[in-house]
């Protein structure tokens, strides 16, 4: 699906703008017959195609701003539809008995609020960087004793902007044990490209821990064995490849297990399991895989704490129903946040940035996070 909307960025600007005028056409046309009206019909297109308008330079400012950098037209495409849609509802109004020009004002209002939403989704929201903490209890550490683990996921690098340089300071602020990266280091636009490599390796390289940081593959469109080794190389930074270290924290023995992911079942819940095999009873161990879609066989393998990611909470939420697309097999099962399911402590990260191709770079009701994680001696 991301491919194939990427594909609408070689369409003609002179057929998107033909697109446009159409459905302006078609608006003027509906509030017409519904109207009866001359005047009215053809403010509503003109609105219509003033807010079309808008967003078009909007979209096509945020690379110059340095803001994101997708491509414009395959979020036109939806914005185009969504507008003609509320260019439309007010004609309800109309049919109830309302007056024209109070309908007209009405439909002019749905264009600005969806404006704002536009902005704020593209241009504020992603740019609200939090650190989301919990806290997790285990018998496995001495009473009082805390180890404090940070997650980053999907970090999905075009280019550094505020966001990035924002992330490094704020989890080396934290002061963390071990840091863990759950996959998608890159755009899915970028993989490979020179530029975004080495942006995410100076993000990467530039991250701290007091003893360790691991990662795992994400996507494996994304994160193919050749691109992750050429980003990894030379950082401070071990790749867990279905396998797992035991380290010494504070007189206790803590695991890290890693599993790579490709999406496919048969691959994958054996990765886990070669992944956590081995480690001695007793252990808090701790499983890094991309997605949340294992948590039966992770239970089963003895995980104590499983980080994923990979769904980014939807990125784009409707209130009170969450998240409109999850992209995870399993669903809105997992879709973000902490879930304990037995003794299993899961959390899905919202991760740190966007998806790419032609998904637009926008995030609504779903701000980007940095997890982290106090394991506490019970």
């Amino acid at each position: 699906m991301l491919v194939a909307l990427d594909r609408l960025s070689h369409v003609s600007s002179w057929l998107f703008a033909a697109w446009i005028g159409a459905l302006s056409l078609a608006l003027v046309a509906a509030w017409h017959v519904a109207t009866h009206a001359v005047l009215v019909p053809w403010i509503a297109g003109s609105l219509y195609l003033l807010a079309a308008a808008a967003d078009w330079m909007w979209l096509a400012s945020l690379p110059r701003r340095g803001i994101s950098f997708g491509p414009v037209k395959p979020p036109l495409l939806g914005l185009t539809g969504l507008r003609f849609l509320a260019g439309l509802v007010p004609l309800l109004g109309v049919a109830a008995g309302c007056a024209a020009w109070a309908c007209l004002l009405a439909g002019g209002l749905f264009q600005v609020l969806i404006a704002g939403a536009v902005v704020y989704g593209t241009g504020i929201e992603p740019f609200r960087l939090g650190v989301t903490r919990i806290e997790v209890k285990t018998s496995k550490l001495p009473p009082g004793q805390r180890l404090r683990l940070v997650q980053i996921s999907d970090l999905h690098v075009e280019r550094i902007t505020r966001r990035e340089r924002e992330l490094v300071v704020k989890v080396n602020a934290l002061h963390a044990d071990t840091i863990l990266l759950t996959g998608d280091y890159l755009s899915f636009s970028y993989v490979g490209e020179a530029r975004a490599m080495a942006d995410a390796r100076q993000i990467l390289g530039g991250l701290m821990a007091k003893y360790n940081i691991y990662a795992v593959r994400g996507t494996h469109q994304v994160d193919s064995n050749a691109v992750l080794a050429a980003l990894l190389d030379g950082l401070a930074i071990r790749w867990l490849r279905n396998e797992h270290v035991v380290v010494s924290h504070g007189g206790s023995r803590v695991a890290f297990a890693g599993a790579s992911c490709t999406r496919d079942r048969s691959i994958d819940v054996p990765a886990v399991q070669r992944a956590m095999d081995g480690i001695p009873a007793g252990v808090f161990s701790v499983l890094a895989y991309h997605t949340p879609e294992l948590v039966p066989e992770a239970a089963a393998a003895g995980v104590d704490l499983y980080l994923a990611g990979h769904t980014h909470g939807g990125q784009i939420r409707a209130p009170f129903y969450g998240a409109l697309l999850t992209n995870s097999d399993a669903g809105k099962q997992y879709e973000m946040g902490r879930y304990d399911v037995h003794d299993l402590t899961l959390y899905v990260s919202r991760g740190i940035g966007m998806e790419g191709r032609g998904a637009p770079r926008a995030r609504f009701l779903c701000p980007p996070e940095i997890v982290c994680v106090d394991v506490v001696g019970a």
